[in-house]
């Protein structure tokens, strides 16, 4: 790394603003400490014993299991031969499994603790890929982990540790410090992917700071490699610094040779002291140095390493995806039902759902970069939690359904629940007969003051058409339900399709997009683009997917559906052995417009991206990650995203958004105005460069086959912040949930609201049971636009009406107990509930 003038580097200044950007800035106290740190001031490297474990990467997850109990086992024997030696160790689900498996070697661990040998760090289940999981996953690898930990290691664990992660994200230093974390310790980016300071404060867009250490080189040195690396693992100014001792990936723990060989340098002059320590050790020395009070600060995602983890196995991420989302929904349907009728609220099937969901969240597992074999047992693990939050629904709906007094219906009804705690009007879709008991047709649906909602009967899948998919929107109230019942007669008309996209009928894809002062904000077409991609699975020194190989041909455009609901528009096309189809689905009244790929692909090494090439001058790209919403360059690099990314730009001066909400997808680029995200990456699984492919494994290639994609294209006047794409997100991707009911006697009303929060800035990120409070319900929420806002919380069946205010992003735990005689308790609480 090129040293400036004095010998520091740029790892030993000041980064200010976006990192991205290369925005740095020395602080003149922070310059005067480093110089004025004398040489015969005595310097302690602190040695930590560590082994990483990869709980399932080149070997199924039974095997990591495996090697946690015998490199636990290993790091005890070392205690047992070398006083003062001492351990640290993550990931809560390893201690679990030693718990599970042998109890009496729990029990040793937990005495090393008490005398302070053994370090528990992390706590969250597994060390995850700090990119791809959720904003709540996280609030969820803080929660049963260090709950975890504190109740059964009686740790409550201070340091985050996540060396080996492919990046992280800009929001994470917020959910740390709230789940009362004050450190974290990471790897990558390594020295030669981002100049970084080795010990700085992160920062999150809140504020909340935890205090950074970048591990130098490796998080599993040898001993042989101390000499060489000792000067490098001091920050400028500081007489302590870190250095972990061990072998792993594959565990291993750390070897009696390296111990003595550690042992021999004790004395060694040219070295600093070599002590055995943990890092909380070294944390507390750092913090009584002079230097700590001028440390840097980040105030950015700690980015780029191994680009092709957004991408890879997109089936993998989009299953992630499913179960995350269907968890919260689940939570919070059963909350409602349980406060409401006999239902029992499943505590047990949804922490274990979780830990299963947590635990396939491990770095290797979600990046795509493990075996094909893990990820058989990764798709056994969250249809597990899929099963758990589909079957709850379904109970929790057809209870409540039960209990609504439907007497008065003749041809049936059907049961909507809003999961989203704002009214709105949603989709619904599902497959009914067209005239139940032989009856008349069904032809609208009517709520409870007789108001007629059209309604369209869409193709089955089946062969046989006999049994055909109804569909309608139709308004819901906030998290909760309303009754619809099947009715015949004349139909009402449907709403007006919005001219602001137009869908091609002669090319592929999408040819306007319109602002709604009918501004187009399209440069050409929304198409397809193939790219090569011969990179390895992570795709190591890879910086962006730009090598076109050529787009697929149109066969087939034309019109397959078409009524007083939706517009469905199906283009096909092909490329080389592959197949594309796309529907493009256009709703009555509703302005944004849905693209659904079915994709039959049966190619190697190439990726499949769709484009959105803008016509916006002085295009910004903004996109949501975990806790966040991030700014970043429009030069053409990959970068990872959640649910939505947006160009924002000018045309005559004006502000316009072009939007493109997702369902499982997430990694995109953008060229200046040019906007493309991955559909597919047929990369090799496990591969890592310069390893050759095992091209005679029929396995050995990611995505292949049937493939969905879903997105939705959103054109508007205004700044991404105007959209609350956060809100649209979320419409989106949760449409009504839905059961059949009849005729029967029932105590309650055809519709009900049980919980309301607003303003639109605000994120719900989850409404459910407190973990320890009896009778207690946990609502968390995060600002989102920037800007210091008044939430508001009513519930009339909880008898709440309660304000709070959230700072620009902050993010907010409250406990809501009901009262008997009065309004509801609400108390501010951490992640942790406490």
């Amino acid at each position: 790394m090129k040293k400036t003038e004095g010998g520091l580097s740029r790892r030993d200044f000041l980064i200010q603003g976006t990192a991205a950007l290369g925005t740095v800035a020395v602080s003149n106290s922070f310059a005067q400490t480093v110089h004025s740190t004398t040489a015969s001031s005595k310097r302690v490297l602190h040695i930590m014993g560590h082994s990483h474990i990869d709980a399932a990467w080149l070997w199924p997850w039974r095997e990591g299991s495996d090697e946690a109990l015998n490199t636990f086992r290993s790091a005890l024997n070392r205690m047992k031969e070398t006083p003062g030696f001492c351990y640290s160790h993550s990931s809560s689900m390893h201690y679990r499994w030693v718990q599970n498996a042998d109890p009496g070697m729990f029990e040793e661990i937990k005495q090393r603790i008490r005398e302070g040998r053994w370090e528990v760090v992390g706590a969250w289940p597994v060390e995850p890929d700090c990119n791809i999981p959720a904003t709540e996953s996280f609030v969820r690898h803080c929660l049963y982990g260090k709950e975890f930990c504190k109740n059964e290691l009686g740790v409550d664990v201070k340091i985050g540790f996540n060396p080996d992660s492919f990046g992280h994200a800009a929001g994470l230093p917020t959910i740390l410090k709230n789940a009362g974390y004050e450190y974290y310790v990471f790897m990558r980016p390594q020295e030669n992917e981002m100049d970084l300071p080795l010990l700085f404060w992160w920062e999150g867009p809140d504020g909340s700071r935890v205090l950074a250490l970048r591990l130098y080189r490796t998080y599993e040195n040898n001993a042989s490699h101390l000499a060489a690396d000792a000067e490098h693992s001091f920050a400028p100014g500081m007489n302590d610094g870190a250095f972990f001792l061990g072998v792993g990936d594959h565990g291993g723990a750390v070897t009696a040779a390296q111990i003595r060989e550690v042992l021999k340098m004790k004395g060694d002059p040219n070295l600093p002291e070599l002590r055995w320590s943990t890092l909380h050790e070294f944390f507390d020395a750092v913090k009584k140095s002079p230097a700590f009070s001028s440390l840097p600060v980040v105030r950015h995602e700690l980015q780029h390493h191994s680009r092709g983890c957004y991408s890879a196995y997109g089936e993998g991420k989009a299953l992630n995806r499913r179960a995350e989302r269907w968890m919260v929904e689940a939570e919070s349907i059963s909350l409602f039902s349980s406060l409401t009728t006999t239902h029992q609220y499943p505590h047990k099937e949804f922490v274990d759902s979780w830990w299963k969901i947590l635990f396939c969240q491990f770095h290797d597992m979600a990046a795509g970069t493990a075996l094909y074999a893990d990820y058989q047992d990764v798709r056994d693990s969250l249809g597990f939690a899929c099963e758990v939050a589909q079957t709850t629904k379904v109970q929790a709906l057809q209870t409540m359904a039960r209990q609504v007094d439907t007497t008065k219906v003749v041809q049936g009804a059907v049961f909507l629940w809003n999961p989203l705690p704002w009214p709105r009007k949603t989709l619904v879709e599902y497959y009914t007969g067209r005239r139940p008991d032989n009856l008349e047709f069904i032809t609208h649906l009517t709520d409870k003051d007789q108001k007629k909602y059209p309604i369209q009967w869409l193709a089955s899948e089946s062969m046989t058409q006999q049994h055909l998919r109804l569909t309608a929107w139709v308004d819901l109230p906030a998290c909760g339900y309303k009754l619809f019942e099947l009715a015949h007669g004349p139909a009402p008309d449907g709403a007006a399709f919005s001219n602001a996209i137009t869908v091609s009928r002669s090319g592929f894809g999408i040819s306007s997009a319109k602002a709604e002062d009918g501004t187009e904000l399209l440069a050409r077409s929304i198409g397809l683009v193939v790219v090569a991609d011969s990179s390895d699975t992570w795709a190591h020194a890879v910086n962006e997917f730009r090598q076109e190989m050529g787009r697929p041909t149109l066969v087939y455009a034309g019109v397959v559906e078409e009524g007083p609901v939706t517009r469905i528009t199906r283009h096909r096309a092909t490329w080389m052995e592959s197949e594309i189809i796309l529907d493009l689905v256009e709703y009555a009244g509703i302005e944004a417009v849905e693209l659904r790929f079915v994709i039959n692909w049966n190619q190697h090494e190439q990726m499949l991206k769709l484009e959105v090439p803008t016509a916006l001058t002085q295009p910004r790209i903004f996109a949501k990650v975990p806790g966040a919403v991030i700014e970043r360059a429009v030069n053409g690099e990959e970068e990872p995203y959640q649910d939505w990314a947006a160009v924002q730009g000018k045309i005559n001066g004006n502000d316009y958004t072009l939007a493109l909400i997702n369902e499982q997808t997430y990694s995109y680029d953008c060229l200046d105005g040019l906007f493309r995200t991955v559909l597919i990456r047929s990369a090799p699984f496990a591969r890592h460069r310069p390893d050759k492919t095992v091209y005679f494994d029929a396995n050995a290639w990611q995505d292949q086959g049937r493939q969905e994609r879903r997105f939705w294209l959103v054109a508007q006047k205004g700044t991404h912040s105007q959209l609350a794409l956060d809100r649209m997100a979320e419409e989106l991707q949760s449409p009504a949930e839905h059961v059949m009911t009849s005729a029967h006697a029932g105590h309650m009303e055809w519709e009900q609201s049980f919980f309301e929060v607003s303003p639109s800035s605000v994120w719900v990120l989850a409404l459910k049971p407190a973990e320890n409070v009896k009778d207690g319900y946990i609502v968390r929420v995060q600002e989102r636009s920037g800007v210091a806002t008044k939430t508001s919380l009513k519930s009339t069946f909880l008898n709440l009406d309660h304000s709070v205010n959230l700072a620009p992003w902050e993010l907010k735990t409250l406990l809501i107990q009901r009262s008997a005689s009065g309004p509801a308790k609400v108390k501010e609480v951490s992640i942790l509930e406490v």
